[in-house]
């Protein structure tokens, strides 16, 4: 069906620099799996919970629901791995 209009992106990747970006959703489907620029903004959705891969995570600025995520909390070598439930 069609979101409204009103939803808040449900997850939202901002690219600082280059970057590679991985979202996989509950189903095991690929959203989304490429290397993103610095100044790409890409929204992304699917079946709850996605789960997140970022390469040169201080290269990205993530927001879930419009909320900033601080991606040091989820980062280990510059590689933030997290879940949007």
């Amino acid at each position: 069906g069609t979101a409204p209009i009103a939803a808040l992106p449900l997850l939202t990747i901002k690219a600082l620099g280059t970057s590679w970006v991985q979202v996989t959703d509950a189903n095991g489907v690929q959203q989304l799996h490429k290397t993103v620029q610095a100044g790409e903004v890409l929204s992304v959705a699917g079946e709850l919970p996605l789960s997140v891969v970022l390469g040169r995570a201080d290269a990205v600025e993530v927001s879930v629901r419009n909320q900033a995520l601080n991606l040091r909390d989820v980062s280990k070598n510059n590689v933030a791995r997290f879940e949007v439930k």
